[in-house]
């Protein structure tokens, strides 16, 4: 069920911005989590590319233009933090939003001064979600 295997997203100059689905990494290492985001993107028309670790999203969006990053902050290898910078070398201004089922551990406040954008705790409210992505991949 999951969306390994991705046709590459609408990017050539001949494709109008407007047809283009926004394109929204996911990176958690719980297999329910990418699936249940699968499910509710692909309602959103969203496209979505999953990753279980920091650097299967690496490979992945290798070339992709990524339109918003989502992110359990603990993850098994490397930590949500070595993703952000590493992405945003690829795509600057990309905005990331950090989830996590732990916030008595971390806060919103923390996630920012790492470099993310948005903080949400599970269980996630999915209007909460909704406005997330229609903030960060306008429609034209």
């Amino acid at each position: 069920m999951q969306t390994d295997n991705l046709s590459s997203p609408k990017t050539d100059a001949n494709t109008n911005q407007s047809d283009r689905r926004p394109v929204i990494l996911v990176v958690d290492d719980e297999k329910k989590i990418l699936e249940a985001f699968e499910i509710f993107l692909a309602a959103e028309n969203c496209e979505m590319i999953s990753a279980s670790d920091v650097d299967e999203a690496l490979v992945k969006t290798e070339g992709v233009k990524l339109d918003l990053i989502i992110t359990d902050f603990y993850l098994k290898t490397k930590s949500s933090i070595e993703l952000y910078t590493l992405i945003k070398k690829s795509n600057p201004g990309v905005p990331i939003a950090v989830i996590t089922g732990y916030p008595e551990y971390i806060s919103e406040e923390d996630v920012k001064i790492f470099g993310a954008d948005y903080f949400f705790t599970k269980p996630l409210e999915l209007d909460k979600l909704r406005i997330l992505i229609r903030e960060c991949c306008p429609r034209k």
